[in-house]
């Protein structure tokens, strides 16, 4: 027995040296962070005959979502090298794994890098989009893409998918300016659709009317104090999960921020137009967090300010966050059936580094919602409030 055992621990370790050996050779950093806290939710849904909820749970992925990743560069020579990121979510209080149960749901990337710039292939974050490595509005809010309910990119903004199928080009940069460009053959070939507004059990396919498309156009600039982002992306949309065969939607974003040395101020906005709710699975979310918008499209825009500044060792911030939409459908419109939605909120933060690598949090946000649902108004407000400690390696 102490002879066998023997022999499983050498064999795991000489598959422990080859990988390390290939992890030298191919330069490959093993990373991740994992994020846990306590979270108080207050919904109040703003109908008569209906109670105000409250509830107090642990919560994975409030400052950063929880993640292991595997990512490489080899150099080629010449000035050209390859490189990967592989990249996995998970939720850190059940050990779920996130994104519809993708093994690499944050990210799968293979990319090309030269003096052109970079190519990259694979299941990526959409420019107008605060994730991956080229979401390029993550730094729109103080909150960034942070604190589910805060001033932060879902609660107010449009967009904000991780796409199949991806193919995006960054350019080399010029006098601090980047531009991109992005395309998605299919952006959901995996998750089956069942509550859109067509009830469907077959994932869509790839090149197929059955799967939405993408394409978008972005740029970067840094300059001395000023960081700035913009994106123009279009959607058009499955004739398998919306049978109203809807105009291709879009979405216009802009905005960054300024450090003026003690603080730095943050100011965003996005127009949007046929754009839908968040769908049916956990990959397509193009639309507020927490609204029933009844599965139609929809126009509007939205807008967000705030600033961070250091206090006490930490960083305080605050910010202000609102949006305005309407039926997009212009026959609902003149029917007198169109559905209206306002939000607007605040947010108010600090975080407090331990070490390098190691931070706690405390986050409180509010918002309040004016719906106007087939002719019925209703106004629900929600309360969040966060503490939580986030590691990353």
């Amino acid at each position: 027995m102490g002879f066998l055992k023997m022999k499983k621990t050498l064999a795991a370790l000489a598959v422990l040296g080859a990988f390390a050996g290939s992890a030298m050779a191919a330069d490959v950093t093993v990373y991740g962070i994992v994020d846990v806290g306590v979270k108080y939710l207050h919904t109040d849904p703003g109908e008569s005959g209906k109670d105000a909820t409250d509830s107090f749970t642990m919560s994975s992925g409030n400052q950063s979502g929880s993640r292991f990743g595997l990512k490489g560069v080899e150099d080629l020579g010449n000035g050209m090298s390859v490189g990967f990121v592989l990249e996995n979510g998970f939720a850190l209080d059940d050990g779920t794994i996130a994104q519809s149960g993708r093994l690499f749901g944050r990210e799968a990337n293979l990319f090309v890098r030269g003096a052109f710039g970079e190519l990259s292939f694979g299941h990526l974050g959409a420019l107008d989009s605060a994730n991956g490595s080229y979401g390029l509005l993550g730094y729109l809010s103080p909150f960034g893409a942070s604190w589910p309910n805060a001033v932060e990119f879902s609660t107010y903004y449009v967009g904000g998918a991780r796409m199949d199928n991806t193919v995006t080009y960054k350019s080399p940069n010029f006098a601090g300016f980047n531009a991109y460009a992005q395309y998605s053959f299919g952006m959901n070939t995996k998750d089956k659709f069942g509550t859109g507004e067509k009830d469907n059990t077959v994932a869509p396919a790839e090149g197929k009317s059955g799967d939405t498309r993408y394409a978008a156009l972005g740029g970067t600039y840094v300059a001395g104090p000023f960081n700035l982002a913009a994106s123009a992306a279009l959607y058009n949309w499955s004739s398998t999960e919306y049978t109203d065969n809807p105009d291709n939607g879009y979405t216009l974003t802009a905005g960054g921020y300024y450090n003026c040395g003690f603080a730095k101020t943050y100011l965003s906005a996005q127009y949007f137009d046929n754009m839908y709710k968040s769908s049916s699975n956990a990959t397509d979310k193009f639309g507020f967090a927490s609204v029933g918008l009844n599965n139609e499209s929809f126009k509007g825009w939205a807008a967000q300010a705030g600033f961070d500044m250091p206090l006490a060792g930490g960083t305080a911030m605050l910010a202000f966050g609102y949006a305005d939409t309407e039926s997009a459908n212009s026959g609902d419109n003149e029917k007198g059936n169109d559905n209206e939605f306002t939000r607007w909120g605040t947010s108010v933060g600090y975080t407090y580094s331990l070490s390098k690598r190691t931070n706690v949090y405390g986050v409180a946000s509010y918002f309040q919602d004016k719906q106007t649902l087939n002719k019925v108004e209703t106004k629900p407000e929600t309360t969040t409030v966060y503490v939580g400690m986030r590691h990353s390696f």
